[in-house]
């Protein structure tokens, strides 16, 4: 079923923060909230988004 075709009532309660993504295998997956500072950030294709200090993602973009 699209995502787009749910509900947001029929999604069950999580934890703030929480954000929802798809697996591999197009199951449906979460990810935890991180910590402050964090960001958000592409783990590339077939693995889930993870939380990195914001230190270690500025050095990531610096060295592309």
């Amino acid at each position: 079923m699209p995502l787009t075709k749910i509900d947001t009532k029929q999604i069950a309660d999580g934890t703030d923060g929480q954000i929802i993504t798809w697996a591999a295998d197009g199951t449906a997956t979460e990810v935890g909230p991180g910590s402050a500072g964090t960001l958000l950030t592409s783990a590339g294709a077939g693995a889930p988004p993870t939380f990195e200090s914001s230190d270690a993602a500025a050095m990531a973009l610096a060295l592309g």
